[in-house]
C-alpha cells in the first residue's frame, strides 16, 4: 500500500497537481491498488481531518486580516511605522519591517501582510531613491513575520496537529517575532549604509502621538485577542470571532473607509483563501491515516534517533528538513505531513513543545520567502511588478539573517515559553 501511495503521490508532484489533490488521490490509488481497506474511508477521514472546534479559526482570523486591510488599518500602521524608525539610514525600508510587524498582529497571514503593506511602501520607496527589487526583497522577507507574530493561522495548525495549547504557542511567537523584526532592521541598515539609501526627515513626538492615536484602533485587536486569551475570558478560536466583530466595528463606523458594498469582494477573498487550507487539511487526513497504517512515522523516527545521542544535533536536522521542505512545499501541507513524524521525536528529546512550534513556524515561514514556491515572494511580485528571479537575488541577506535567528532562537527555548509560562 505504502508504495502505490508513494508513486501516486510523486507523479502528481510531477504533473504539478495542487498538493490538496495530490494528497486525496494519493490515498484513493492506494486503497484501490493496495487493498485491505475500503474506499469508503476517505470520505469518512475528510470529514474527521476538518470536524475540529479549533480549526474555526483559521476563517476567521482570514476573515478578520482581509477586512482590517480593506478598512484602511495597513496604511495607518505604515504612517506610525514611519514616525518611529523613518528617521534611520534606510528608514523606509526600516518602516517595511515595523509595518509588517504590527500588520502581522492583524492578520495572521503572509501574503496579507506582503500585499498590504508592499503596495503602500514599495512605491514610496522607489519614489525616494531605493531600488524597486530591493524594496520588494524586504518586504517579502519582513512579511514571514506575519506567522510567527500572533495571531498566526499557521500556529493554530500546528498546535491541532501536534496536539498544543494553541493560546501558548500563540503567546510564544510575540518575543521571537519581534527579534527577528529587529534583525531584520540591523540587515536593512546594513545595507542601506553601504548602499547610501537615503535617510528621512526626524518626527516629532506630536507627530508621532497623532499617528499612535490614528492607529490605535487597529493595534487594539491584538490586544484584546491576546488579552482574551491570556485572562481566560475566550478560547483562541473565540478570539478569533471577536476580531472579525472588532475589524467590522473599526473599518464600517470608526475609519469609515469600508461600506456594505465592500464586505463581498472581502468575504469572497477570505473565503477563496481559507477553502485552499481547509481543503488541504481534510484531504492530509486519509493520507496521514495510511501513513500511521503503514507505520511510517514510527520508522522515520526511529531512524532520525539512531542518527545521533546529541539533542542538539537532532534537533537542528529537524530544522534543516523544515527549509529544505519549505523550498518546494506549502505550509500547512509540511505541517500536516512531517510534524506527526517529528513530534514523538521532540517530545522524546525532552524539547518543550511550545518552544518546538514556535521554531518550526519561524522555519517554515522562511520557506514562504525561499523559491521556488515561497508564497511571500509570489505575493511581494503581484503588488511590486518585480519580476521574481531579481527578488530572489536581492533576498538572500534577509533570509540568511532569518535563518540565523531561527538556530539562534533553538538554543535559547525561554524566549519562546517565558511569556507563555507567566501569563497563562
Amino acid at each position: 500500500m505504502l508504495s502505490w501511495m508513494v508513486a501516486a503521490l510523486l507523479i502528481c508532484f510531477v504533473c504539478n497537481v495542487p498538493i490538496g489533490f495530490s494528497l486525496g488521490i494519493a490515498s484513493v490509488v492506494a486503497l484501490q491498488f493496495g487493498g485491505g481497506m475500503s474506499l469508503n474511508l476517505v470520505p469518512q477521514r475528510l470529514v474527521a481531518g476538518v470536524n475540529s472546534f479549533p480549526l474555526l479559526a483559521i476563517p476567521f482570523f482570514m476573515l478578520a486580516g482581509a477586512i482590517m486591510e480593506t478598512g484602511g488599518v495597513s496604511r495607518r500602521i505604515v504612517a506610525l511605522a514611519s514616525t518611529l524608525v523613518g528617521h534611520i539610514r534606510g528608514g523606509l525600508a526600516a518602516v517595511s519591517v515595523m509595518a509588517c510587524a504590527f500588520f502581522a498582529a492583524i492578520s495572521g497571514s503572509t501574503p496579507a501582510t506582503a500585499a498590504a503593506v508592499g503596495a503602500l511602501t514599495i512605491p514610496e520607496m522607489e519614489a525616494r531613491g531605493y531600488p524597486r527589487d530591493y524594496a520588494a526583497a524586504v518586504v517579502a522577507a519582513s512579511s514571514c513575520l506575519g506567522v510567527i507574530i500572533p495571531p498566526s493561522i499557521t500556529m493554530v495548525i500546528f498546535g491541532v496537529v501536534a496536539n498544543v495549547s494553541i493560546g501558548a504557542l500563540l503567546i510564544g511567537g510575540i518575543v521571537p517575532g519581534i527579534l527577528l523584526a529587529l534583525m531584520l532592521i540591523g540587515t536593512n541598515y546594513y545595507m542601506a549604509r553601504k548602499a547610501g539609501y537615503p535617510i528621512e526627515p526626524r518626527a516629532s513626538w506630536r507627530e508621532r502621538t497623532k499617528t499612535f492615536l490614528d492607529a490605535l484602533w487597529g493595534l487594539m485587536m491584538p490586544a484584546i485577542i491576546l488579552g482574551g486569551i491570556m485572562s481566560g475570558v475566550f478560547t483562541p478560536t473565540e478570539s478569533a470571532g471577536i476580531a472579525v466583530v472588532w475589524g467590522l466595528f473599526v473599518s464600517l463606523f470608526v475609519y469609515k473607509e469600508m461600506g456594505l458594498k465592500d464586505l463581498v469582494p472581502v468575504l469572497y477573498k477570505a473565503s477563496l483563501g481559507s477553502a485552499m487550507i481547509m481543503t488541504l487539511i481534510a484531504a492530509a487526513s486519509p493520507f496521514g491515516f495510511l501513513m500511521t497504517v503503514e507505520q511510517v512515522p514510527q520508522m522515520a523516527s526511529q531512524g532520525i534517533l539512531n542518527l545521533s545521542d546529541n539533542w542538539l544535533v537532532l534537533f537542528w536536522l529537524i530544522l534543516v528538513i523544515y527549509l529544505i521542505l519549505g523550498t518546494f512545499m506549502e505550509t500547512a501541507a509540511i505541517i500536516l505531513l512531517v510534524v506527526p513524524v517529528f513530534e514523538p521525536i521532540a517530545r522524546s528529546l525532552g524539547i518543550d513543545m511550545v518552544h518546538f512550534g514556535v521554531v518550526t513556524v519561524i522555519a517554515l515561514a522562511i520557506g514562504m520567502a525561499t523559491p521556488p514556491v515561497g508564497i511571500a515572494l509570489f505575493a511581494t511580485c503581484g503588488v511590486s511588478d518585480v519580476p521574481i528571479g531579481e527578488l530572489v537575488r536581492k533576498i538572500w541577506p534577509f533570509l540568511i539573517t532569518l535563518i540565523v535567528g531561527l538556530f539562534l532562537l533553538s538554543l535559547m527555548p525561554f524566549v519562546s515559553t517565558f511569556l507563555p509560562g507567566l501569563m497563562m
